[in-house]
């Protein structure tokens, strides 16, 4: 803080604190220095915790002037001085001890450590060194010792529990937010409207003369819906607002000698409104500090949930970036395989054609040559006759098993033909191979399948049927390729002994990697399961692509 900035502050401080002392020793019970009503302890405590210790030369002066024209002897106006200096630098010290203290006061702990700490406990000092003051100086005797102590401490209380919140929770207000965007214009009516109604309320309570006498007490319990009012919509400003306004109101009625606090004496009187005082800043700033909490905590889940919600939106829209390049990898990734497998596709063709085409057209000649020659000699009756027909039938079948391995790398009625022609022949080979009555049933136009989906289908099928042959001990296999809306189903049924382990284990190996692969090159979900007649069955079911 600047020098000038101290200055104004202690200036301030100085001023205020010496007319509030003056009005409050308007009020002195005992003497012309006690009273219950003593607004400095609560502006000297309120300027401590806001600038600091250095307020102690502001609050000295002003307390010293203050007491300089009651009259009192000089020892008890420097120990009034000395108890009244030192009161707010206690209190603000043993309330920085806890450095969780806030002076917004807006957490309960806040509240109770003032009314603890800053009204019952620093308050302690002022009452004692005041006391013992005006013992010493012959004011009081020592029978009026415990009176005048306990006065003296309820008139410090009263003014630090009443005064303090609201210069505390008002410069907290006015930091943050300068006073002209602090309230929404509804906001400002409804403050018009409490301070008028509060103001109606307690006059008609407090300066009523048909309303005066203990009697009536229980109608100062009207104050305390305005004292929930402002503390659930002003928070602790507007509860230690209230609060002060309501003591004011109060305090003018008993003074005049109107309202539910006039006693016996003068006396009773102020230590009735003075525990009233007390009762409705508690009540009003307890309340808000609850209200306060419960916001903060509603403010806190809001933020939270809007974290969580963004925090779960991002981990979304990640997941989503991930699962594209995930769905753009395996798109790549059965590309490549597609791409892989129509180059083998072409490979075997180029082989197949090359074993048909060329080794099988020499061996074709070598078995005519053959012939030829079991002819001639046959004509000679050489003993070689016998020698050249085992070479033709070495020949004949070294042909056929060309021409099987050709049919089994590139089928050559798929080519020229339609997929449910190319699985007739597979099936006659293969029942004329193995014995195995092999049957083939289609009802879709297969020609709206596309050449890779044919192809695919195909190997899958010389799969399944080499497993069957293999593994299953059956006596039939059914192929059926069929439509369902905008699928085809293709299966392989056998009759055989079914899904046994080691055959599953076995199949797995390679052929059922295979078909699974080739199913999912071409879109499909392939499946094993039971067939209706006990055996195995291949299920393929797939989309029918549009075709280019």
């Amino acid at each position: 803080m600047k020098i000038w900035q101290h200055v104004l502050w202690s200036l301030g401080v100085f001023l205020l604190y010496l007319a509030s002392a003056k009005l409050g020793l308007k009020y002195a019970v005992i003497g012309e220095t006690v009273t219950l009503l003593w607004p400095p302890s609560g502006i000297a405590l309120a300027a401590t915790l806001i600038v600091g210790y250095r307020m102690w030369p502001a609050i000295a002066l002003g307390a010293f002037m203050a007491n300089v024209g009651t009259d009192v002897p000089l020892i008890t106006l420097a120990m009034i001085t000395l108890g009244n200096t030192l009161e707010p630098l206690v209190g603000a010290f043993l309330l920085r001890l806890n450095h969780q203290f806030s002076i917004a006061l807006d957490q309960v702990s806040d509240v109770l450590a003032l009314i603890v700490v800053g009204t019952f406990g620093s308050t302690m000092v002022a009452a004692t060194l005041g006391a013992l003051g005006l013992l010493a100086g012959g004011e009081i005797n020592s029978e009026h010792f415990g009176s005048t102590w306990l006065t003296w401490w309820l008139g410090d209380g009263m003014g630090v529990l009443v005064i303090s919140p609201a210069l505390l929770t008002g410069f907290v207000l006015t930091k943050e937010k300068p006073f002209p965007v602090v309230f929404s214009w509804p906001k400002v009516l409804e403050i018009v409207i409490l301070a008028l109604t509060l103001t109606i309320v307690g006059q008609i309570i407090f300066s009523n003369v048909k309303i005066t006498g203990l009697g009536n007490f229980t109608t100062s319990l009207a104050i305390f819906p305005f004292a929930i009012w402002s503390a659930l919509r002003f928070g602790s400003l507007g509860a230690a607002l209230v609060a002060l306004a309501a003591s004011l109101l109060a305090i003018n009625g008993t003074v005049n000698g109107t309202g539910p606090f006039i006693g016996d004496s003068e006396m009773d009187s102020l230590i009735l409104w003075c525990l009233f005082a007390d009762l409705i800043a508690v009540t009003g700033l307890i309340l808000a500090a609850v209200n306060g909490q419960r916001d903060k905590a509603i403010t806190a889940l809001k933020g939270a949930n809007e974290n969580l919600e963004m925090e779960v939106k991002n981990r979304t829209d990640d997941l989503m970036l991930t699962n594209r390049k995930l769905h753009a990898t395996l798109d790549e990734r059965r590309r490549l395989n597609l791409e892989m497998n129509q180059i083998c596709e072409e490979r075997q063709k180029l082989i197949g054609q090359e074993l048909h085409d060329g080794l099988g057209q020499q061996l074709t000649g070598a078995a005519l040559m053959a012939t030829s020659l079991h002819e001639i000699l046959a004509a000679k009756t050489a003993s070689e006759e016998s020698l050249a027909l085992q070479v033709k039938q070495q020949l004949d079948d070294a042909n056929s098993m060309v021409r099987s391995l050709a049919r089994g790398l590139y089928p050559v009625a798929l080519e020229s033909g339609s997929l449910s022609s190319a699985l007739k022949h597979l099936a006659l080979y293969s029942q004329s191979s193995s014995g195995i009555q092999c049957y083939v049933q289609s009802t879709i136009d297969d020609f709206r399948l596309d050449k890779d989906t044919q192809l695919n289908l195909y190997r899958i099928a010389q799969e399944a049927i080499c497993n069957a042959l293999r593994h299953s001990k059956a006596k039939r296999i059914d192929i059926n390729l069929s439509r369902s809306c905008n699928h085809f189903i293709f299966s392989i049924e056998d009759n055989g002994i079914g899904l046994e382990t080691d055959n599953v284990k076995s199949a797995e190996s390679l052929g059922l990697r295979s078909m699974h692969s080739r199913a999912d090159l071409i879109g499909a979900t392939l499946a094993i399961q039971l067939s209706s007649s006990g055996g195995t069955a291949i299920v393929v079911n797939g989309p029918i692509k549009p075709l280019e």
